[in-house]
């Protein structure tokens, strides 16, 4: 009880950090310049004003998809260590961390799709990489149901398997970005757009930052409300 204290003023200032940074990121996407894409000279200027606009939706895609990959990432972590361990607390953090990943998964399918339609006037397109990141984000459906339809018994260990098993497509969605580069996704380091101006760096830096303390501010209340519900389970059965 006497650390209690100590650590309610850690998540205390923690949360308080992540609402103060995610206020500023926020507020640089909508007051910095946008992505510059390649864009035709044949557009007229309304449709070339509409893309540029359209492109600040990656100062929230892109650290959603890094958010999704680092929770998924813990989960394959989480579930080695519990095999090894069998510390309920892995267990936690594997089943925490793949909720909020797959949340976050999702935001980044629907504000890729929110962008496709700005820019290119479809909202999806079965791209290697757009099928690559629906299949991770439904494997992770998958492990978060099967978790809640498992008994007790055998969940933790058969999701610590399928927890391993899962995260295989976490880098088979981020190479495929490389080995199949999709219509719709033109390369903005090349000629003709670019992300080489500072506060564009900054700004989708500081909202990947923002979105990593959201994630961790979510995953120990998640954590938090896991335990306690293990913990009121217990009771119940002695």
């Amino acid at each position: 009880m006497d650390g209690l204290p100590v650590n309610m003023n850690k998540r205390t200032i923690l949360y308080l950090l992540t609402a103060v940074v995610l206020i500023a990121a926020t507020y640089m996407v909508f007051t910095s310049p946008s992505i510059i894409p390649p864009l035709s000279p044949e557009l007229s200027d309304a449709e070339r004003e509409n893309i540029l606009q359209s492109y600040r939706i990656f100062y929230f895609h892109v650290p959603l998809a890094w958010v999704s990959y680092l929770a998924f990432f813990l989960v394959f972590v989480a579930s080695i260590r519990y095999l090894q361990t069998s510390h309920i607390t892995w267990d936690v953090l594997a089943a925490s961390s793949a909720e909020i990943g797959a949340v976050f998964c999702a935001l980044n399918l629907v504000s890729g799709m929110m962008w496709a339609k700005g820019a290119w006037g479809i909202y999806w397109d079965w791209t290697p990489r757009l099928t690559f990141q629906l299949i991770l984000f439904l494997l992770y459906v998958a492990y978060v149901t099967l978790r809640r339809a498992m008994g007790s018994e055998s969940r933790a260990r058969s999701s610590a398997v399928f927890g391993i098993i899962a995260f295989v497509a976490v880098p088979m969605s981020y190479l495929s970005i490389k080995l199949w580069p999709p219509l719709y996704h033109p390369d903005l380091t090349g000629e003709g757009g670019g992300i080489d101006s500072p506060i564009i760096v900054y700004t989708l830096l500081i909202n990947i930052f923002a979105y990593t303390l959201l994630y961790l501010s979510l995953l120990i209340i998640r954590m938090d409300n896991e335990r306690a519900l293990a913990e009121s389970a217990s009771s119940r059965n002695p």
